[in-house]
């Protein structure tokens, strides 16, 4: 199956280490330990990546400070979110905000 690259702009409040958990190897497999670790850009204000990902296929992912599930995201009021979905397509570009983890 072919790949395509997948861009990562998350906007989140500022910790040492994020990173996407997902249900694709690329992403780990959803274990935290083995997701896309992102960079801080000073210039945007966001924390970004890349990750090449099988095209046409459905993915799910979430954004976790640090490598285990205690740092996983969560909404405005400390809630559960649900997982972020998308397809991926060519020049897919992914922007998430944060609330709070």
């Amino acid at each position: 199956m072919a790949n395509t690259k997948v861009e990562f702009l998350i906007k989140a409040p500022k910790e040492k280490e994020l990173y996407v958990v997902g249900n694709v190897p690329a992403l780990g497999d959803w274990n935290p330990e083995k997701g896309m670790k992102l960079t801080f850009c000073e210039e945007c204000g966001c924390y970004t990546g890349s990750k090449l990902l099988p095209v046409d296929s459905n993915i799910e992912f979430k954004v976790v400070a640090g490598k285990d599930w205690n740092g996983v995201e969560k909404g405005q009021w400390g809630e559960e979110v649900s997982n972020h979905a998308f397809v991926a397509v060519k020049g897919t570009k992914v922007e998430v905000v944060v609330a709070s983890f």
